[in-house]
């Protein structure tokens, strides 16, 4: 793609990373590349392994949860000439810092601080939002481009990692919408409207649906084919037989639905979804990020990683995980809602079984099962400790919610640590503790929230 048809915001960010992709690709040994088990993180690992594999350059890609000191004391054994972390890095600079030669850090997470030996590739530091305009995948789809402009192919793949985030929720915007528009110019991907909906029949999709969730629709097949009925449409109709009037006339009735449930517009009008193809895949963005978020979320992320970098038969393998994830997500949902959430002054929150997935469950419920002024918080055992996932919306954040620092500060003051981004953010605990850290959580975020945060 010629320079002068490149979107500002990506020329400046290739200026940026040129000079380290022009030392990698001038490598011959091998180069670890250790990446995030969500959605973003296996999109950007598979974007640089890609990219790698095509240069002729050899790797080794890890896929953690975290970057615990067991990572880097690994790391520290086997010593690389390059190690290239994607999804995470910047909040551990301590650790990162302690690893000879080489060290990049491709990461959207708002970092501690600059670092004298560690390249950090990170967009806060460009002045770019990591919450809302640049994912892990942009930047990765950034690095490959700068080892070589045909990486452009890997687009959607990049902007599926921005999907698994959250980034597209009210349209994309800084380097994300950038990228899109590139890729969109160069032919490497082709958008559409589309209904938000999958399944082999009109009312399964709708039963099945979990996000949008539609309360008494979602999990509930009366109540999916009287939906479906009201639309005057048949619960047996297949999603390609609609035509353009009666997706909009279904789409008029599931909005309506969503909005009585108080559910915010920017959400309610997730119903249509622009839908993100990449010609020479058999998936599109959005399914992408689907399937490659329920592989990590389960467990199977080497199957994610490889449905990322374009392996048919792995994409196979990753729908049938996602089949299992929908039906855990569906029954936890099903389980919140007749359980309630319980509510402090400034937030809300609940428990579940499943650790895992329990960001999910606070982003869903937030969302569409009890929306409200409150962020949410889901607490989640996992062995002698608690996992907390913490989700706000755009409007908190513009009042002044800092899900990052609240974590962060409520943690540390209860012998645990917590970070990650203002919307979204996370914490782990001492089990027993949860009580004493919601406290300090509520505390915090009503200082943000009334403008008095220190």
């Amino acid at each position: 793609m010629a320079e002068r048809d490149l979107p500002r915001s990506v020329g400046k960010i290739l200026q940026k990373v040129a000079g380290t992709a022009s030392g990698l690709a001038c490598t011959r040994e091998p180069v670890r590349i250790i990446s995030h088990y969500d959605a973003d993180g296996l999109c950007a690992g598979g974007i640089l392994s890609i990219a790698c594999l095509r240069r002729g350059i050899p790797f080794r890609t890890s896929i953690v949860h975290g970057l615990e000191a067991s990572v880097i004391n690994e790391l520290a054994a086997h010593p690389h000439d390059w190690v290239l972390f994607s999804d995470l890095g910047s909040g551990a600079l301590d650790l990162v810092e302690r690893l000879e030669g080489r060290t990049v850090v491709i990461d959207h997470h708002r970092p501690l601080r600059e670092s004298k030996s560690v390249v950090q590739l990170n967009c806060h530091l460009w002045g770019i939002d990591g919450a809302f305009e640049a994912c892990a995948s942009t930047l990765a789809l950034m690095m490959a481009v700068a080892l070589d402009d045909a990486n452009w192919d890997m687009a959607g793949v990049a902007v599926a990692g921005a999907i698994g985030d959250r980034q597209h929720t009210g349209g994309m915007r800084g380097l994300n919408a950038e990228v899109l528009s590139a890729a969109q110019d160069g032919g490497h991907l082709r958008t559409r409207k589309g209904l938000a909906l999958e399944g082999p029949t009109l009312g399964a999709a709708l039963a099945e649906c979990n996000e949008p969730f539609f309360t008494g629709i979602s999990g509930n097949p009366q109540g999916a084919a009287r939906m479906a009925e009201a639309a005057g449409l048949s619960p047996e109709a297949s999603l390609g037989e609609l035509d353009g009037p009666d997706v909009s006339a279904l789409a008029s009735l599931l909005v309506l639905r969503l909005l009585r449930q108080g559910v915010p517009e920017e959400f309610a009008s997730g119903v249509m979804a622009d839908r993100h193809w990449m010609p020479g895949r058999d998936a599109d963005s959005n399914e992408l990020s689907a399937v490659v978020n329920a592989c990590g979320r389960l467990g199977r992320e080497d199957v994610g990683l490889a449905a990322a970098m374009g392996g048919r038969e792995a994409l196979a393998e990753a729908r049938e995980v996602r089949r299992e994830y929908r039906a855990r997500i569906m029954k936890g949902m099903l389980e919140i809602q007749a359980k309630g959430v319980q509510k402090r002054a400034n937030l809300q929150y609940f428990y579940t079984d499943n650790a895992q997935i329990a960001g999910a469950f606070a982003a869903l419920v937030m969302n569409y099962l009890f929306p409200g002024p409150l962020p949410t918080i889901s607490l989640a055992r996992e062995g002698d400790s608690m996992k907390v996932s913490a989700r706000g919306t755009r409007g908190l954040i513009a009042r002044g919610l800092d899900l990052a620092e609240a974590c962060r500060k409520a943690a540390t003051a209860t012998g645990g640590d917590g970070g990650g981004h203002n919307i979204a953010s996370g914490a782990t605990i001492p089990l027993g503790s949860e009580m004493a850290f919601l406290d300090a959580l509520d505390k915090a975020v009503g200082q943000q929230l009334a403008g008095g945060s220190r």
